[in-house]
């Protein structure tokens, strides 16, 4: 009797422990990609062992405003066939995971399963991924065009400033962007978006902020140019040592599409150079050709950026506020690294600049170009709403420069002087002298010699007072 009564007990004690494995459950298809604002099922099999026991199924959305299932529970007991199709219903672009998690009494098992919504493209937007490249081309060599070769010897003869740039720029940037990823948790495609943006070199933009900071235009077209032809392995580089530390299984990095879209870039910048110093004159004439073309295509690209990417506005709070940190936070830590280097305050600002204002329109045509859809959509926002942000700071940086200079106009007075005194050189002594005579003057008659001497006359109200 005590045999039977072990006997029975060992039957029954797989039963009592069975619980569900994940090998236990399949999907069909294995990823859910579904366009926005439409319905797509889901097929969940079960390949286990088979049990009386009730089996009950929740299904629920990590983001409801994605994707979600019409319904949140079933009864698999009562479903035949072992499978179940689930409808899911998306909503805006975006990657969420549904959960399903599978009761049988006191166990549970929790799978995951992954749904992607896709935008509807338009025939603009398909567009832009085929003359992306070619104008970065051609805005690449009317840059080269305008660095006279003379003046880039000249500053890697000393290249303290290009080397802390450098160093700002590759090391510390996406090193910043990563611990800006960990920080704020971000997502897989919005923390790639971001280290893009990080690794990528110098644009255009901080050329110009340049010019209009009064910091040292030579230093910071010298500075583009290097950073650009060090981006061709820096950029891939980054990307491999930062982009471990997160799950990028699903989105595979594409670092020879990278390179290969870096080298026509660098090839059409080194050829401007290069006609600039051997044909300066063909060189004005291409680059007077290019420019407004080139200022043309910048704001069409804006118009159009807004028009097919108005899906930005669905990305999180994170991503956006980690978009503003990393300009800012490269802006003091280009300025602050040249101050400790003992670099002047010009060079410093000009470091600054370029640390702070990265290519990023090279960082949207990488991730257009490299990732599947939706992951390049959502990195783009990225990378788009990062270059908004350095517009906006450089446009604050220059207003806030100008009205320091109205309030302490000292230094332009200076300048203003020096200019007066090429357009009329009379000596410094003859003004003084001529000064002198007016404030104690005699007669009628030598104040108007005086005045005569004086080829910028004082108005005869001062003279009586």
């Amino acid at each position: 009797m005590a045999a039977f009564a072990v006997f029975v007990f060992l039957c029954f004690l797989p039963g009592a422990f069975l619980q569900y494995a994940d090998s236990d459950f399949g999907f069909e298809p294995a990823i859910l990609n579904i366009p926005e604002r439409s319905e797509d099922n889901v097929t969940l099999l079960y390949i286990g062992p088979n049990s009386t026991d009730s089996i009950f199924l929740k299904v629920s959305s990590a983001r409801s405003s994605v994707a979600l299932p019409n319904q949140g529970s079933f009864n698999l007991t009562a479903v035949s066939n072992n499978s179940l199709s689930i409808p899911v219903q998306s909503g805006h672009i975006g990657i969420t995971s549904l959960d399903f998690i599978v009761n049988q009494g006191t166990n549970a098992t929790v799978l995951d399963y992954t749904v992607k919504v896709l935008r509807a493209r338009p025939p603009v937007d398909e567009a832009l991924n085929y003359i992306l490249i070619p104008f970065l081309v051609v805005n690449a060599f009317a840059m080269g065009t305008a660095v006279e070769w003379p003046l880039v010897v000249k500053v890697l003869k000393r290249p303290y400033g290009v080397a802390i740039g450098a160093l700002s720029q590759f090391v510390f940037m996406p090193l910043l962007a990563f611990i800006l990823s960990k920080a704020f948790s971000l997502a897989d495609v919005y923390a790639i978006g971001l280290l893009m943006v990080g690794s990528s070199p110098g644009g255009g933009l901080s050329n110009i902020l340049t010019f209009f900071l009064d910091a040292d235009l030579p230093l910071s077209m010298t500075m583009t140019f290097v950073s650009t032809v060090l981006a061709l392995g820096m950029m891939p580089l980054s990307l491999f040592i930062y982009g471990r530390a997160f799950n990028f299984d699903r989105i595979n990095v594409p670092y020879s599409t990278i390179v290969t879209s870096l080298v026509p870039v660098t090839i059409a910048k080194v050829l401007g150079i290069l006609l600039r110093h051997k044909k300066p004159r063909i060189a004005d004439k291409v680059m007077k050709a290019i420019r407004p073309f080139s200022a043309l295509f910048v704001i069409a690209f804006v118009v159009l950026g807004f028009m097919v990417n108005t899906h930005f506005i669905y990305t999180p709070w994170q991503p956006i506020v980690a978009d503003f940190l990393l300009p800012l936070a490269g802006f003091i830590i280009g300025f602050g690294l040249a101050k400790m280097l003992c670099l002047d305050n010009t060079r410093a600002k000009t470091v600054s600049i370029e640390t702070g204002v990265q290519n990023g329109r090279l960082a949207s045509a990488m991730i257009r170009l490299s990732f599947p859809q939706p992951e390049a959509d959502l990195s783009f926002c990225v990378s788009f709403l990062n270059g908004m942000f350095q517009v906006g700071i450089g446009l604050l940086a220059v207003a806030v420069y100008n009205i320091y200079k109205c309030k302490n106009p000292t230094t332009e007075e200076v300048k203003m002087t020096n200019l007066e005194g090429l357009e009329n050189p009379t000596t410094e002594e003859e003004k003084i002298a001529n000064l002198e005579g007016l404030e104690n003057p005699t007669t009628e008659e030598e104040k108007i010699t005086n005045l005569e001497g004086l080829k910028n006359p004082i108005v005869i109200s001062d003279v009586k007072e």
